[in-house]
């Protein structure tokens, strides 16, 4: 037992347990995210052993109320007392300690821990998830995780991201994008909010978009199910979820640090790379924004975004003083 909590001070965590108790702290740092994911790839096996630790305190749900009647029990005796009372007492504790170190979000009917994830303009940021699930936040991008006894759900607040499911039946995975609910159990596939429009590119697996939560009585009636392959665009606040082929090399083109448009209008191009360069993009002229584009922009080499954006496409970029970009054509 000692070597558990011990474990949670360990500057380097050595098993799944003690992975598990570091990676359920409310703050996670990128030392932290690239360590456990370099613990995660040094062996097959690593991923297994954090599953069964992981279910192993989705187990102790279950004894939430047993847990309940002793902590009652422990506040009704006197706190400090000599001799053997306080000795049980604490034995009663240390007994416990390890469930309520690990067990803590299941013991509560409390909202369960939400934790947040953003990556600033420019940088991409991958995200190993608690369960072992990845993701790669696009630039100027945001999740919020909330891993609870019944469902893994994480929202996609702004921005694109890229998930990577570890498969898990009994704890289905929900991505929350605008006004639908993205259900899953195990996949790859991405996710992007553009002002009031939403986007979903599923690359593998299967997913249902609703409107309910995943644990809702008949969570998937009426909902859209797509295959790999496919995408489906929907704008917030209607009805309708179109589907059609997935355009793969344009969605996930910014994991590989480019940028990929194909007979876009400029102004989604602009509101892509305004998450890159940090300020507003402005389209000076309605006409101009509605132009029909196809390019490819690197993210990484010489130059900034927006001179590149000037050489490959017919407009110029002017900087203003309030902090604006405004573009004009060429």
């Amino acid at each position: 037992m000692m070597e558990r909590l011990t474990a949670l001070f360990d500057r380097q965590p050595r098993t799944a347990e003690a992975w598990l108790a570091r990676m359920s702290r409310p703050r996670i740092g990128a030392r932290d995210q690239a360590a456990f994911l370099k613990w995660l790839e040094k062996d097959e096996a690593h991923l297994e052993q954090y599953q069964a630790a992981n279910a192993d305190l989705a187990a102790l749900e279950s004894l939430r109320g047993a847990f309940a009647v002793d902590l009652a029990q422990l506040r009704r005796g006197p706190s400090r007392r000599a001799g053997g009372r306080w000795v049980m007492a604490g034995g009663l504790v240390a007994a416990g300690l390890t469930a309520v170190v690990f067990a803590a979000p299941f013991l509560t009917t409390a909202p369960v821990e939400v934790r947040r994830y953003e990556s600033a303009p420019g940088q991409i940021l991958d995200v190993v998830l608690t369960d072992g699930s990845r993701a790669t936040l696009d630039a100027g991008s945001a999740i919020e995780v909330a891993m609870a006894g019944d469902a893994r759900r994480v929202t996609l607040t702004r921005g694109a991201a890229y998930f990577d499911v570890v498969h898990d039946s009994a704890h289905p995975f929900q991505v929350a994008v605008g006004d639908r609910n993205v259900i899953v159990t195990g996949t790859r596939f991405t996710t992007a909010l553009r002002r009031d429009r939403a986007e979903v590119s599923l690359l593998e697996g299967h997913v249902a978009i609703g409107r309910r939560d995943v644990r809702q009585p008949h969570a998937l009636d009426d909902a859209v199910r797509m295959t790999a392959g496919q995408s489906a665009d929907f704008s917030l606040g209607q009805p309708l979820v179109t589907l059609a082929k997935a355009d793969v090399e344009a969605t996930t083109a910014w994991r590989e640090r480019r940028l990929v448009f194909h007979d876009a209008p400029l102004s989604t191009v602009a509101g892509e790379v305004e998450r890159y360069v940090g300020q507003p993009l402005v389209i000076a002229d309605p006409r101009l924004a509605r132009l029909r584009v196809t390019a490819v922009l690197p993210l990484e080499g010489d130059g900034a975004l927006i001179d590149r954006m000037g050489q490959l496409l017919p407009v110029r970029a002017e900087k203003q003083a309030d902090g604006r970009i405004l573009i004009r054509a060429e």
